[in-house]
């Protein structure tokens, strides 16, 4: 029956039934290399990836100044920091003095409790925080920007007050460190994000260029997720680094 199926459905194709099969390649095809130049950067920025250890030496070398104001540094690592967090230190020679290091997680379930929206915690290094904005796929990311930072100020701010014990040293500290996080928002804050691109080197194959290219030529097309939170132009820094493939 199968084999009847089959020659039941070639038979189609001098009469019009190419169309479907051509559609279906041509999605295959998209499929495929969006889901290639995904693996090849996911594997890039793991081998790569920023530690908190590795962090802390960089800031700690001459000429890195840790200048006033509030950054948001946008990155996709979970476990650990974007390798674009080096490339900037190293070439801009600076961080802000209150860095979060924000990640977009999407949840497979359809909308995200309020309290459970934002999660922050202290990254171990001073003025370094860690966010992670959750949100359903039914969830909307059109909010304004003062409004995201707003929220995310005041869940760090209860996060570092529900982790101050009742002695009065600690308490100090965690007060200056919310004056110092009030500091750095009244100086201005600014949201930065990677825009990488692959340096496709003489060792790859043919494949992986044209994989690669096409992977480059969709990523090109994709809307940043900053405007969708609301974060105004001026706010915005991209910083590009080149992948090596």
């Amino acid at each position: 029956m199968e084999g009847v199926y089959s020659s039941a459905v070639l038979s189609k194709i001098p009469e019009g039934g190419w169309i479907p099969f051509a559609i279906s390649f041509i999605l295959a095809f998209i499929m495929f290399g969006w889901f290639y130049g995904r693996q090849k950067k996911i594997e890039y920025e793991l081998t790569h990836k920023i530690d908190l250890g590795r962090l802390g030496l960089l800031l700690s070398e001459p000429g890195i100044q840790r200048v006033p104001g509030l950054c948001f540094f946008y990155s996709n690592i979970q476990d650990g920091l974007t390798p674009i967090l080096g490339h900037y230190i190293k070439n801009m020679k600076s961080l802000h003095k209150v860095t979060i290091f924000t990640t977009l997680r999407y949840l497979l379930v359809p909308k995200v409790a309020a309290h459970e929206r934002i999660v922050v915690n202290k990254l171990g290094l001073e003025g370094i925080y860690g966010c992670v904005i959750q949100y359903g796929y039914a969830d909307s990311l059109n909010l304004e920007g003062d409004d995201i930072v707003s929220q995310v100020t005041d869940s760090l701010q209860v996060y570092l007050q529900n982790c101050s014990s009742c002695l009065t040293s600690e308490h100090h500290e965690v007060q200056e460190e919310i004056s110092a996080f009030e500091e750095a928002k009244l100086a201005g804050v600014v949201h930065i994000r990677g825009k990488t691109r692959f340096y496709i080197g003489k060792n790859c194959s043919w494949f992986e260029r044209s994989m690669l290219a096409f992977y480059e030529f969709m990523h090109s097309n994709c809307r940043s997720a900053l405007p969708a939170l609301g974060v105004p132009p001026p706010h915005r820094i991209e910083v590009g680094m080149l992948y090596e493939a």
